[in-house]
């Protein structure tokens, strides 16, 4: 299955089954030991 991209500064791709128990991401472009707030990702 393909999945899609979103952003030019950081760029979201996500992939999983549109009918399966979950999806994920991967999210390219993040400087590293950038702190990300997986709270509030997954809200």
């Amino acid at each position: 299955m393909a999945g899609n991209s979103f952003g030019k500064l950081f760029n979201l791709t996500t992939f999983g089954e549109s009918h399966g128990a979950a999806l994920g991401g991967v999210i390219d472009g993040c400087p590293s030991g950038l702190d990300i707030d997986v709270d509030a990702i997954q809200n």
